[in-house]
C-alpha cells in the first residue's frame, strides 16, 4: 500500500522521537491559568490543551471591546508559556527512535519528500533537532500554521510545502488523531503503535497500515 509514494508526513513525538511529555502536568498548568482568569475550568477540562486555550481565549475575547481582546491575548500568551515550559523540559530528555535518521536519509535519497507535522511548539522540536541528524524538507509545528491537526489545513500546508497532492502522500503517526487527519485530506495513513498497545488501539480510526516501529515502512515501499 506504500507504492508510488512521493511524500511522507510524519508526526514527531511518539513517531520519530521518544519523548515523555507530562500531559497531565501540562493540563494542570493550563487549567490553573484558566482559573486565574475567572473562567470555570470544568467546562473545558476534557478538551485537548490547545483547543482549551483557543476556546477560553475566544470566550474572554467576547468581553467589551478592547478590554476583552486584551484579556484574551494575555490569557493565551500566559497559557502557552505554561505548556511550552513542559514541552521544553521533555525535549531535553527526548531520544530519536533507533533507525529513524537512517530511514529519513533513505527516503530523501529516493527522492521522497519529508514533512514533520506536529502540534508541538517549534522551539521544543528544534531543540531535539539540534542534537540529532533528522533530514526533512518541511517542518510545520503549531507555531507555523493557524490550524493544527486534526484540522486538515495543517496537513494541506505540509503538502503545499512539498508540492505534492494528497494522493501521492502518506501520513504517519502514533495517535488516532494523526490517522483521522490523514484521512481528512485523502492521504494514505500509517498508524504507529505505542509500546504495549495492540492493533485494537487504531480500531476506530482504520489506518491503511499499522506498524510497531516507524522504520517498518521501508519494507512496504514499492516503485
Amino acid at each position: 500500500m506504500l507504492q508510488n509514494v512521493r511524500a511522507f508526513l510524519f508526526d514527531f513525538d511518539g513517531t520519530l522521537v521518544h519523548q515523555e511529555v507530562d500531559f497531565a502536568l501540562m493540563r494542570r498548568r493550563a487549567l490553573d491559568v484558566v482559573a486565574r482568569y475567572g473562567v470555570p475550568v470544568e467546562e473545558y477540562a476534557r478538551l485537548y490543551v490547545l483547543e482549551m486555550i483557543e476556546q477560553v481565549a475566544a470566550r474572554l475575547g467576547q468581553g467589551d471591546g478592547a478590554p476583552g481582546a486584551a484579556s484574551a491575548a494575555a490569557f493565551a500568551a500566559e497559557a502557552h508559556r505554561a505548556i511550552v515550559e513542559v514541552e521544553l523540559e521533555a525535549a531535553e530528555r527526548a531520544e530519536v527512535f533507533p533507525g529513524v535518521p537512517e530511514m529519513l536519509r533513505h527516503l530523501k535519497a529516493s527522492g521522497i519528500g519529508i514533512a514533520i507535522v506536529t502540534r508541538n511548539c517549534r522551539e521544543a522540536v528544534l531543540q531535539v533537532m539540534a542534537r540529532n541528524d533528522l533530514p526533512y524538507d518541511a517542518l510545520l509545528t503549531r507555531d507555523d500554521v493557524p490550524f493544527v491537526k486534526p484540522d486538515p489545513r495543517h496537513l494541506l500546508a505540509a503538502l503545499e510545502a512539498l508540492h505534492v497532492t494528497a494522493d501521492w502522500a502518506v501520513m504517519c503517526g502514533d495517535h488516532p488523531m494523526d490517522v483521522v487527519a490523514g484521512q481528512s485530506v485523502q492521504a494514505r495513513t500509517v498508524g504507529v503503535l505505542p509500546p504495549g498497545q495492540s492493533v485494537e488501539y487504531f480500531a476506530a480510526a482504520h489506518p491503511d497500515l499499522v506498524v510497531s516501529r516507524i522504520t517498518e515502512i521501508l519494507q512496504y515501499l514499492g516503485g
